[in-house]
């Protein structure tokens, strides 16, 4: 039976009888991550819409309890068996999921309700990554750049074992050094954008499960007429401006917050194409194939990061919809 939750009735956890079945999924999710090969870190991704999801039905403390009760099990089975789980992930992507939900039911906004619980993840990492380097006396950018270069020297391994031509590899080893002084100075960004999109992604997937369950939060429906503050611009502006100076450490903060801006407008891109898709009834089909190439086809984020720059000053959803009324 669909339901519409008021205010008030997002502020008191909703619980339905009909709905509990749906606990276990959350031990499901936090177990496979680890115990089942290939699929099982896929799976651990998408713990956060499972959690906004459970959390959402059931009430915050209910999906709470089933989740940290799975999660301090899974460690001390891993302590058990001597096994290595990604414990840090899991903590960070399932409270992100509880945040989701505890953001959505008090009525805030879609910004609030993404920016959160991405900034929680982030501030995991970096504490996970103090705390590393305290343990081993170490400065914590020390152990990011060790952490780098272990993962771009696996990645070179594993492309080197791949059917490429053997000077693709070759150019692959020899800029191995470079590639990874980028990923290290880029890395602050990376981690706040991986933030975002995991959160994003959790988002739309567990909205979009809740709204075909019949549980509709007021201010996250129209997702597609989403847009970034305008007083962001300026962020983006001052970001760009100040990478022609001749200061390094400027310029490599600079990077970090312009990367992280042109992440915003790809977003604000992306609801305009999805408010589009929706007005011009295009099949569910073409909308996932589009998405799918532009996860292949990278250069097309530019013209979508595009489309949300300069819908600051054009609004293309207006446009579109004088358009359709006008046809």
């Amino acid at each position: 039976m669909s339901r519409l939750f008021s205010w008030n009735d997002l502020k008191t956890a909703p619980s339905d009888n009909s709905f509990p079945k749906y606990l276990p999924f959350i031990s499901v999710f936090v177990y496979a991550g680890i115990f089942v090969p290939l699929i099982g870190p896929l799976l651990i991704i998408f713990l956060p819409s499972v959690l906004f999801i459970n959390a959402s039905l059931n009430g915050l403390s209910g999906a709470a309890k089933v989740f940290f009760g799975s999660y301090f099990l899974l460690l001390l089975v891993a302590l058990l068996l001597q096994i290595h789980v990604p414990a840090i992930g899991i903590f960070a992507l399932g409270t992100a999921g509880l945040l989701m939900s505890q953001m959505a039911r008090v009525n805030s906004s879609v910004e609030k309700t993404v920016m959160y619980p991405a900034l929680f993840m982030v501030g995991v990492i970096g504490l996970n990554f103090i705390y590393d380097a305290a343990a081993l006396s170490s400065h914590p950018w020390e152990i990011v750049k060790n952490y780098i270069a272990a993962s771009v020297a696996e990645g070179v391994e594993f492309y080197s074992k791949m059917p490429l031509k053997a000077e693709d590899i070759e150019l692959i080893k020899t800029n191995q050094k470079a590639i990874t002084e980028g990923f290290v100075r880029i890395f602050p960004s990376l981690v706040v954008i991986s933030s975002l999109l995991a959160v994003w992604v959790n988002f739309l997937l567990g909205r979009n499960i809740l709204v075909r369950l019949g549980v509709l939060y007021p201010k996250l429906v129209t997702l597609a007429r989403w847009r970034s503050p305008e007083k962001v611009i300026w962020i983006f502006i001052i970001a760009g401006a100040l990478l022609f100076l001749p200061y390094q450490g400027i310029v490599s903060v600079s990077l970090n917050v312009f990367l992280v801006m042109c992440f915003v407008y790809l977003l604000q891109g992306l609801a305009i194409i999805s408010f589009l898709f929706q007005n011009k009834n295009v099949p569910a089909f073409f909308r996932y194939l589009f998405y799918f190439l532009i996860a292949v086809q990278q250069f097309l984020m530019i013209p979508i990061i595009a489309l949300g720059l300069f819908d600051i000053w054009i609004d293309f959803r207006k446009v579109f919809q004088k358009n359709q009324t006008a046809d």
